[in-house]
């Protein structure tokens, strides 16, 4: 597994169809993941080859902070859990990465109709 500083392609795609504004975005990755850059260096408008992308960081400001969602490395696996502190509805997800896990959770939420923290940067 490569390591990743920011959502990939795919995890981008899908947090747009979520409903994510790309302005919440703080970074942009160009050709195939290669390259990501930082947000204010980047042109636009998105094309194939350039998309928006969110760091890790960028991915929990997202999170309603009044749901207590926690991230963190799996118990006795390599994987990481993402889960809800206070909200017993919210699913735990468990993926590959954080970011992934992170990703899953704001499409669970945002299918769900629970609100995102979505300042531009």
């Amino acid at each position: 597994m490569k390591p990743n500083i920011a959502t990939d392609r795919n995890q981008s795609s899908r947090l747009l169809s979520a409903g994510v504004k790309p302005g919440t975005a703080d970074m942009q990755c160009h050709y195939e993941d290669i390259l990501c850059v930082g947000y204010l260096y980047l042109e636009q408008p998105y094309s194939k080859d350039i998309y928006p992308a969110w760091s890790f960081s960028s991915l929990i400001s997202l999170l309603p902070k009044e749901m207590g969602i926690a991230i963190g490395a799996y118990p006795g696996s390599d994987k990481y859990l993402c889960f809800s502190l206070i909200d017993p509805d919210v699913e735990p997800i468990v993926a590959d990465t954080a970011i992934e896990a992170t990703v899953q959770m704001i499409e669970f939420l945002t299918a769900n109709n629970y609100p995102l923290n979505q300042t531009e940067v």
